[in-house]
């Protein structure tokens, strides 16, 4: 059967909603790796102590660069995790988020599972070298480190 034809052939709306489906996924992981980095770096920490602040002031109570910091702020604000006013340019973690985003929360802290995906990437190249050798390899990759 030739593309075109097996094309023809294809459920446009069930096609669509699988593609919608995978780029929910998809931005889904990118979140779960910016959540582990809020945690990892002390962010949302930070962010749980303070009122409503700008990047700069968040990035030098958490003595990191403010360049990065403002660019993860971005992502969890166009994730809908940080709130951001844009009239004081402010950032703000809200108390029902930082309920599950902290040290603070615990066994709640939800952060802290982010740092998964993470691990998996770190090693998905020894277990796609596992699939294709057929025996179980010995994990070679410790670049990894879950705090």
């Amino acid at each position: 059967m030739s593309e075109e034809a097996r094309q023809s052939r294809i459920d446009r709306t069930k096609a669509e909603a699988f593609a919608g489906k995978m780029l929910t996924a998809l931005n889904n992981g990118a979140l779960c790796l910016m959540v582990s980095v809020g945690h990892r770096t002390g962010l949302f920490d930070v962010m749980s102590r303070s009122p409503p602040e700008r990047s700069e002031e968040i990035a030098a109570r958490a003595g990191l660069n403010e360049r990065y910091v403002r660019e993860w702020l971005g992502a969890m604000v166009t994730s809908d995790v940080v709130e951001y006013d844009p009239a004081g340019n402010r950032y703000a973690l809200p108390a029902e988020h930082a309920a599950f985003l902290t040290r603070a929360a615990a066994a709640d802290n939800m952060a802290v599972f982010g740092q998964y995906i993470a691990v998996m990437g770190c090693v998905e190249d020894d277990i796609v070298e596992c699939f294709s050798k057929g025996v179980v390899c010995p994990m070679k990759s410790s670049r990894a480190s879950m705090r």
